[in-house]
């Protein structure tokens, strides 16, 4: 839509973010009063259906903790400590898919297709926890910058996506249980990584991002297409299935800078957004507040979602090993992470993540082997390398258990 006229677009976009930025502006310090009600330690009433709302993602811990297959120990282990919905990586490999390298032995390969993998003993073992919500991440066939057609490769991306949500509804059609696809941080894939190259914020879009956002658009309503598909095929089940897309530098889409939120949201339906929120973390909570509002602003649902737009937290932690964080500044700023998310009702809260994936010396050092200390690692965990509860964890306990009271500051 936005391709087809662009100098309207150009408009259209400059206008809408001028009101917003206005409107933002405005209604500041009503925000900000309406975050401090919600604030869980300012006695807020706690949803009695939290559990099934807070959850976190597994994938690629640099520690564990037992010898089980380490996809399993990881839902064992948010199953234990209270929480009803998880996040996980679904992707093939040769051998063992990443992030899931530990006592395993997946005997997967490339040509493994996503209903195969979800009829694999290792997922039908998690599947089969009592988690309410199952979100998987699936970021396979993105065709970037590509100038080739894409017929064909859309259509496999299409037919993928239709035979695993046929899969999962049929399987599992008795039981009430929710399925989300969804990709990784979209603006990271539109962009073509996470190099210098990809901080449009500093260095501008690139020559190409008109066609990477034409194709990003074609591959997000492939996969849509493969979900619709499947749900008219089977219905009156319990299961649902629902496509989700996920923004991460929502921000910058503010600011005028070409971005899933402002060009590809716009330009496709889709049941859910999810947000990986890094950028929208400030100590007042405005910016996570408003990037929710505009993200809800510029999507378009599905008929699957009867004119309500979903937006959940797809990501966000804070990481406790950084810039000598104390445990009263990480649960503030979780506090003010809850406040937001339960002002706006939102539906799922990924924390990043169960088990750190990241080291202190390089972030995007994704390498399972060595094992590493605690010292090593940037500290976005619920669970440390000696099994003791985060700062984060121990927060989201006592928020859990005040489920449908006001929160009682003793729980923590």
């Amino acid at each position: 839509m936005l391709l087809k006229n662009k100098k309207m677009g150009r408009i259209g976009l400059l206008v809408a973010f001028v009101l917003w930025v206005g409107v933002g502006m405005a209604q500041e310090p009503e925000i900000r009063n309406t975050i401090e009600k919600f604030r869980p330690t300012n006695g807020c009433r706690i949803p009695a259906d939290i559990k099934f709302r807070l959850g976190a993602t597994h994938v690629g811990g640099k520690y564990c903790l037992t010898e089980e297959p380490f996809i399993i120990e990881g839902a064992k282990k948010l199953n234990e400590l209270g929480y009803g919905i998880i996040k996980l990586w679904f992707a093939n490999g040769e051998g063992n898919p990443k992030g899931y390298m530990y006592h395993s032995d997946w005997k997967v390969t490339r040509q493994t297709t996503l209903k195969e993998l979800a009829e694999h003993p290792y997922y039908r073992r998690c599947f089969d926890m009592p988690f309410s919500v199952f979100a998987l991440s699936i970021s396979d066939g993105f065709p970037g910058n590509s100038t080739k057609d894409l017929t064909v490769s859309l259509a496999k991306t299409e037919e993928d996506i239709y035979r695993l949500s046929l899969y999962l509804l049929q399987t599992y059609r008795d039981r009430e249980i929710t399925f989300i696809i969804q990709n990784w941080e979209g603006d990271w894939l539109l962009r073509g990584g996470t190099g210098p190259d990809a901080h449009w914020e500093i260095n501008g879009a690139p020559a190409d991002w008109k066609l990477r956002v034409e194709n990003m658009c074609k591959w997000v309503n492939a996969r849509q297409r493969g979900v619709d598909r499947a749900r008219a095929e089977v219905k009156g089940g319990k299961c649902k299935v629902y496509h989700a897309v996920e923004a991460n530098r929502v921000m910058d889409g503010r600011n005028g800078v070409p971005s899933v939120a402002t060009h590809v949201l716009p330009g496709v339906e889709i049941d859910m957004v999810s947000w990986s929120a890094y950028d929208g973390v400030s100590e007042d909570g405005v910016k996570m507040y408003e990037g929710i509002c505009f993200l809800k602003q510029n999507m378009r649902p599905t008929a699957e979602m009867n004119g309500k737009k979903v937006v959940f937290i797809g990501e966000i932690g804070y990481p406790e090993n950084m810039a000598n964080r104390t445990k009263e500044e990480v649960v503030r700023m979780w506090d003010t992470f809850m406040a937001v998310y339960l002002a706006l009702d939102i539906p799922y809260v990924f924390h990043w993540e169960l088990y750190c994936n990241e080291l202190k010396a390089d972030e995007f050092d994704r390498k399972q082997y060595p094992f590493r200390s605690a010292a090593d690692m940037r500290g976005f965990w619920l669970i440390r390398p000696d099994g003791s509860k985060s700062w984060a964890q121990e927060y989201l306990e006592s928020v859990l258990k005040c489920a449908g009271e006001r929160y009682d500051r003793m729980g923590q």
